[in-house]
């Protein structure tokens, strides 16, 4: 009998460290990409190539005014983590919330594509000059290794 509980003892702690050399695999699959705003200096890097699972991460610099990322194009519909300052409009893809200045808005990306996103002012300058134009326009391209 005492056999018996020795090699089932022995079986459940093979499948629990089993279990959790299956979970730091997935952790370590975990990527992340940073693009940065800086204003009126541009956006680093403009483009991103990146395989599914990867959370793209923006940051704001820019101290003039707030941010939004928008997709004009392909539109993302699916995110594998909770997304993080954007949204779900009434058609069901993830629209950017404004980004202040100091703030990120990140987001994960499943689905395989190339996601055009333009970066702009959430609301348009004070001065209301059409010659503070702040606009840039990148691509996201996620596919499988």
């Amino acid at each position: 009998m005492k056999r018996i509980y020795v090699a089932l003892l022995s079986i459940a702690l093979v499948f629990s460290l089993l279990a959790v050399n299956s979970i730091s695999a997935e952790e370590k699959e975990l990527q992340t990409s940073i693009v940065r705003i800086k204003g009126y200096e541009g956006v680093t890097p403009l483009n991103l190539f990146i395989t599914p699972g990867t959370i793209v991460v923006w940051i704001n610099d820019f101290k003039q005014a707030s941010v939004k990322v928008e997709f004009p194009n392909k539109k993302v519909t699916m995110a594998c983590q909770s997304p993080v300052n954007f949204s779900l409009s009434k058609e069901g893809t993830f629209v950017s919330n404004p980004i202040p200045f100091g703030g990120v808005a990140s987001l994960c990306f499943i689905e395989q594509g190339t996601f055009d996103y333009i970066i702009e002012r959430s609301q348009p300058s004070v001065s209301g000059s059409t010659s503070d134009h702040f606009r840039f326009e990148g691509k996201i391209v996620v596919k499988s290794k």
